[in-house]
């Protein structure tokens, strides 16, 4: 689409500079008439090749925005999620809940045999 949108503004230009050129032949042989037919639809053409780079930009945009939306989302895990990991490791013998944050070493742990 983008080498499509480029050979179209090209062609605007070329078209344009070709409709100056038969402008100024015209203005060379006293046609006012076709000066001025010559010269607006070339100012004509320069809007178009205006519209046709917004148009690109919009396009460009858009996809943009389809190619963000289809990504998955991210699944690093969460600050919270890494607290509890950790004090699930070093709880053995008790509740997470009633251990987080507390130093815990499994050797001396004196409940260690019980059942929760």
């Amino acid at each position: 689409m983008k080498t499509l949108t480029h050979a179209l503004a090209t062609l605007y230009t070329l078209a344009a500079l070709a409709l100056l050129a038969c402008a100024l032949q015209a203005h060379q042989h006293n046609a006012p008439g076709y000066v001025a037919l010559l010269t607006t639809t070339a100012a004509i053409l320069a809007v178009g090749i205006v519209h046709t780079a917004w148009h690109h930009e919009q396009l460009r945009a858009a996809l943009t925005a389809l190619e963000r939306a289809a990504r998955p989302p991210d699944q690093r895990p969460g600050l919270e999620d890494g607290v509890v990991a950790v004090a699930l490791a070093a709880a053995c013998c008790e509740r997470w809940w009633t251990s987080a944050g507390a130093e815990h070493d499994p050797a001396h742990c004196t409940r260690k045999d019980q059942t929760l």
